[in-house]
């Protein structure tokens, strides 16, 4: 006797979307089970862009990488100009119902189900559809297909905790490492040229140096909850970040750019402007190639509501300027992709502290700005940042925050 299927055995179904599992094929097989419970021959999840690799789908009960439907452009479209649902017509059968799919800091996806026979799809069908795909964007056993779904407000509470504690450290830190930078120098002169003891001593002022560099990162960690909404141009910090990497890399680096010349000023001052163009270029040049290569690009957009939900930040409908690096390396591992702002500090970096993205997160979360880490095409190699800020003239106004200017004045640096 074959198990029931149907509207009802699809509501029983609903909760299996809630069960934790770190297997990259326990979604696949949740869709299959899926499908048998609500009766349907084919269901599918697909990302026309961004994410293409990561696309499924169930043909009786046989799982599979989908194929993108020709008709998968116009259904996106028509979905992200506000309609919840969108039915495409097929010959010979009911059509295949399509919904949006977005997890948060995800590309925008489709999810689409077909059933045997031509009754139509009811309003009930289409409400149950609706509430599966909500269930799929926030369930673990996507987490373990895609990586981490993250809660934005989470992640940010979660940022401003420690940047509490980044600030304390920071300034203890300063008084400490520059003690010991000021006594070695002091002591250079004393000592014969060239001797051993004059080295160590250098050498003990070098490693002072570097410590410097780590502080400065906790204080921007700390002082990235500021907003300062003042215009910056993308231009400008790009070349001041430009000139600051070149002596830190004695072999070169080659750097693409394409700024157009009209380009509006964003809604953040060039100090932390700079900071976020910084992290993101150190990183793209960093990622490997010899010579390191790196292409930054800027232009106007205008973001949807989906849109939006697309990058992990505070961004909101309406225009901005989106700025993307793309790098030449290994690209991002999926081991290391799932622990990537899942993990705030995380790093694969071994002189590193895990710190530039949490910086570069938390600053443009405090500008309404958002970004979003892609994968290169099939044919290329590499990672893609796209971070978007709104312009200055069209920013949102900003709401006072008493825990931001706590940790701001408490500890400062």
């Amino acid at each position: 006797m074959s198990a029931p299927t149907g509207l009802p055995a699809g509501l029983a179904f609903l909760p299996t979307w809630l069960n934790g599992s770190k297997d990259p094929l326990a979604f696949d097989a949740a869709l299959a089970a899926w499908c048998r419970a609500t009766g349907w021959r084919t269901a599918g999840i697909v990302w026309p862009v961004g994410n293409p690799q990561l696309s499924v789908q169930v043909r009786d009960g046989v799982t599979e990488p989908a194929v993108l439907a020709p008709e998968a452009a116009e259904v996106l479209k028509t979905l992200q100009s506000g309609n919840p649902t969108v039915l495409w017509q097929l010959p010979g059968s009911c059509g295949r119902l399509y919904a949006p799919f977005q997890p948060s800091g995800r590309a925008a996806g489709l999810v689409w189900v077909e059933r045997v026979g031509t009754d139509t799809w009811t309003d009930a069908d289409r409400q149950y559809l609706l509430l599966s795909v909500a269930l799929m964007e926030r369930s673990p056993l996507l987490a373990g297909k895609v990586g981490p779904i993250l809660d934005a407000e989470r992640l940010q509470q979660r940022l401003n905790d420690a940047s509490v504690i980044a600030g304390r450290m920071a300034h203890d830190f300063d008084n400490v490492l520059t003690g010991i930078i000021g006594f070695a120098d002091l002591t250079v002169p004393l000592l014969p040229s060239g001797s051993q003891p004059t080295k160590f001593v250098q050498q003990i002022a070098d490693v002072g140096k570097r410590g410097i560099v780590f502080t400065q990162q906790l204080h921007q960690l700390s002082r990235a909850g500021q907003t300062k909404p003042q215009p910056g141009v993308i231009a400008a910090a790009l070349a001041k970040e430009e000139a600051r990497l070149r002596p830190l890399h004695p072999a070169g680096f080659q750097l693409t750019t394409d700024v157009p010349a009209g380009l509006p000023a964003v809604g953040m001052e060039a100090g932390p402007l700079g900071v976020v163009v910084g992290h993101l270029l150190q990183n793209a040049v960093e990622a490997g190639g010899q010579p390191p290569r790196a292409a930054v690009s800027a232009r106007l957009v205008e973001l949807s509501a989906a849109d939006a939900k697309g990058y992990l930040g505070a961004v909101r409908p309406g225009p901005h300027v989106e700025v993307r690096v793309t790098d030449v390396g290994g690209g991002i591992k999926p081991e290391v992709r799932a622990r990537l702002f899942a993990e705030p500090f995380y790093t694969t970096k071994t002189r590193h502290r895990g710190l530039g993205l949490a910086v570069v997160y938390r600053t443009l979360h405090a500008h309404h700005g958002g970004i979003r880490l892609d994968p290169q095409s099939a044919t290329d190699i590499g990672t893609s940042v796209r971070v978007v800020l709104p312009p200055a003239a069209v920013r949102p106004p900003v709401a006072a925050s008493p825990t931001v200017i706590t940790h701001a004045s408490a500890f400062g640096g």
